[in-house]
C-alpha cells in the first residue's frame, strides 16, 4: 500500500445486500463484536472496503501436497483473467461445473464469497462513519440504512430483525450484542 492511502479490506456480503448496495439503498452494515474490546477490523472513515460476494470464476481444480497437514487437497486454479474471461455474479446463461475432476478442461465454477479475490470485486465502499452500539438500538432510519426499503416492511426494524436472524441465526436478536456500525458511500466505479 501507498504511505498516506486509505486502508482496503475485504468484506463478505450476502446476495441480497449485494443487491441493495447495488440498488444504492444499503449504506451501513452491523457487524457483532467478536470480543470485547477488541479494535476495529473495518477500518476509519476514509478507509476502503471492497465487497466480497459469491462469484463465477473460469478455471479448474487440481490437486496440491499440502505439507503442514501431510495431505493432498483441492485448489482451484482461477484461469479468468488469463484466458480474457470476466468474473461472472449470477449464472444468466451458464453451465456451471459443480465437479472437482482432476485434469478436467477449464470451466465455469461458482466461487464462495470467501475466495473472491481483490480483483474479482465489482464493488468498492468508502468508509464514512464507524461506531458501536447494542443491537437493539437501531433506529427505523439506521434499518432503511442497512437496506430494508419501506415497501418491504411497515416496520423496519423488524425487518431487520430478519435480516439479521437470517444471518447469524435464530435468537440471536435477543442476544443483543454490541456491533460495530460502519456506514459508507459506494465509490464508482466499483
Amino acid at each position: 500500500m501507498t504511505p498516506g492511502a486509505p486502508a482496503e479490506r475485504g468484506i463478505l456480503f450476502s446476495r441480497p445486500m449485494v443487491e441493495a448496495l447495488l440498488a444504492g439503498i444499503k449504506t451501513q452494515t452491523r457487524r457483532a463484536i467478536k470480543q470485547a474490546g477488541k479494535n476495529n477490523p473495518f477500518g476509519q472513515p476514509g478507509d476502503r472496503l471492497w465487497v466480497k460476494e459469491n462469484f463465477f470464476a473460469w478455471g479448474h481444480w487440481q490437486t496440491r501436497h499440502n505439507a503442514r497437514k501431510g495431505r493432498e487437497e483441492w485448489a482451484f486454479v482461477d484461469l479468468t483473467r488469463d484466458s480474457g474471461q470476466a468474473w461472472r455474479y449470477d449464472a444468466g446463461g451458464l453451465a456451471p461445473q459443480t465437479a472437482r475432476i482432476a485434469g478436467a478442461a477449464p470451466g465455469w465454477h461458482a466461487r464462495p464469497a470467501l475466495f473472491m479475490p481483490r480483483a474479482a470485486s465489482r464493488i468498492l465502499l468508502e468508509i464514512d462513519a464507524v461506531r458501536t452500539e447494542r443491537l437493539q438500538a437501531i433506529s427505523a432510519t439506521d434499518a432503511r440504512a442497512e437496506g430494508i426499503a419501506d415497501r418491504d416492511a411497515p416496520d423496519p426494524v423488524q425487518a431487520y430483525r430478519g435480516v439479521w436472524e437470517g444471518i447469524n441465526g435464530p435468537g440471536s436478536w435477543e442476544l443483543d450484542p454490541l456491533v460495530w456500525v460502519v456506514g459508507f458511500r459506494r465509490l464508482l466505479p466499483g
